[in-house]
């Protein structure tokens, strides 16, 4: 007679030790009487126990020993922090090629979907902005941790048991909204009220939820919250007053949403793979870093040396929870610098990021001159004609009789239909020269003109860039 196997269901509630998790990374008030006061010292020593456990980790990986073995490392080779600068970074690019060389999760996880029969698994991939989105499959620690983390930014920047909050970020394969969703339920004790962005619940009808149930916050892109404004005084209110807004849980260009909302907005940092990596205090010196859960450092585009404070370069991180994915000196290129050491008004000091300046890969060099998409946001911001909406191209150009060169085009949106585009265009064309030192071109377009380009009012993260070339 042919035995049966009976089935095991692996139950989420009993699937990890949920003590060892809230005494290893605190939940936010816990973290604020704990982690958050911590000295250097303690801090370090705890960086280098969990760092020695993720190399461990790491080396049983396909795509670590392959690069470990190709710059010739070995875990062994750490012997303290100063050591780092050992371990051999990578950046998207060696994933993009792993996932090549083994379709369709690559090399790099160390869990696959037959894993889940005896373990909680979720599986997300990047939003797919700077490229082809990168597969992660998240085990149940992993998720658990990156809740914990988010919770303790969302309970930093003012949110408190019994808040209800506008999730308008995009219910996708992308991770953001779900742990945002996970971390207000689970670890802030508060009301997530889930409208995803502009394409799934009409502007207009979030404005309608914010009102009618009392929100407190919403937790959106800088661009996104703008547009939520902007769409309040359409609808006939003001975004300051006829509201129960206390914070806004933005990422991006916070004064621009305290101006337009009169409560304070809050930055933070995160990305795909490892969710909350720091955020921005009540103090508003810097981001500050996890530092429990991550070594941060920031790394010279060329050389990749690590850099000192006030110096700009590439996020180096390093992931030091992670049970799934590893994610071991790995250069995001996204672009920022550290501030110097010293105890924050806040009272903690744990190492802060300056703020996001954009991405190396989508740097453009013109003339001889680095030149960011981001960077030239921020300077059209200056100008009383413009609305601050923007989307640059780079291309090929051949001028008759002249070498083929690249051309930057940044176009940009006028406040109102009337404006004298011309005499708009000659000054911005003198601004960005001053500014970044080199001719971009530039076209001035009617308002709300970019938004099929920029995804503006449908994507959490607008699109500011495309190569042509």
């Amino acid at each position: 007679m042919e035995k049966t196997t009976k089935t095991e269901i692996p139950y989420y509630y009993k699937s990890i030790d949920w003590d060892r998790l809230v005494s290893e990374y605190e939940p936010p008030i816990e973290f604020m009487e704990g982690t958050w006061k911590w000295s250097r010292d303690q801090i370090e020593t705890t960086q280098l126990k969990r760092l020695k456990e993720t190399l461990e980790r790491g080396s049983k990986i396909p795509f670590f020993q392959k690069l470990w073995a190709k710059h010739d490392f070995d875990p062994s080779d750490v012997k303290s922090l100063e050591d780092m600068h050992k371990i051999p970074q990578y950046t998207i690019d060696d994933i993009r090629e792993s996932i090549e060389r083994k379709p369709p999760f690559g090399d790099y996880q160390s869990l696959l979907f037959e894993d889940a029969a005896h373990t909680p698994l979720r599986f997300y991939t990047s939003g797919g902005t700077t490229g082809a989105p990168r597969p992660t499959i998240y085990s149940q620690w992993d998720r658990e941790v990156g809740a914990i983390l988010s919770a303790r930014t969302f309970y930093l920047q003012g949110i408190r048991p019994g808040d209800a909050v506008i999730n308008a970020w995009a219910y996708s394969t992308h991770n953001a909204a779900w742990i945002m969703d996970h971390a207000l339920w689970h670890w802030n004790g508060a009301i997530p009220i889930t409208t995803g962005t502009g394409n799934v619940t009409p502007t207009q009808k979030q404005v309608e939820f914010a009102k009618n149930y009392g929100a407190a916050a919403i937790t959106a892109t800088s661009d996104y919250l703008l547009h939520i404004a902007e769409t309040a005084k359409k609808m006939g209110y003001d975004p300051k007053t006829d509201f129960n807004f206390k914070t806004m849980l933005s990422f991006g260009d916070t004064k621009a949403v305290e101006e337009a909302f009169g409560i304070p907005a809050y930055d933070s940092y995160a990305f795909h793979e490892v969710q909350y990596v720091a955020a921005e205090c009540p103090a508003k010196q810097g981001l500050h870093i996890f530092e429990d859960a991550f070594i941060v450092e920031v790394c010279d585009f060329e050389t990749g040396e690590p850099l000192p404070p006030g110096h700009r370069g590439n996020i180096v991180v390093t992931c030091l929870y992670k049970t799934g994915t590893q994610q071991i000196r790995y250069n995001i290129q996204d672009i920022s610098g550290m501030y110097e050491e010293y105890e924050c008004e806040c009272g903690s000091v744990h190492k802060r990021l300056e703020y996001f300046q954009g991405r190396s890969d989508t740097m453009v060099k013109l003339r001889g001159v680095n030149v960011w998409p981001e960077a030239c946001g921020k300077i059209i911001q200056e100008h009383d004609y413009l609305n601050g909406e923007y989307f640059c191209y780079v291309e090929r150009v051949k001028p008759e009789g002249k070498p083929a060169r690249d051309e930057m085009t940044i176009m940009v949106e006028t406040k109102a239909q009337e404006t004298d585009s011309y005499k708009v265009q000659q000054e911005v064309v003198e601004l960005l020269k001053q500014k970044v030192g080199v001719q971009i071109n530039v076209e001035v377009v009617a308002p709300d003109s970019l938004r099929e380009k920029t995804g503006h009012g449908e994507r959490a993260k607008l699109k500011r860039f495309e190569d042509r070339r």
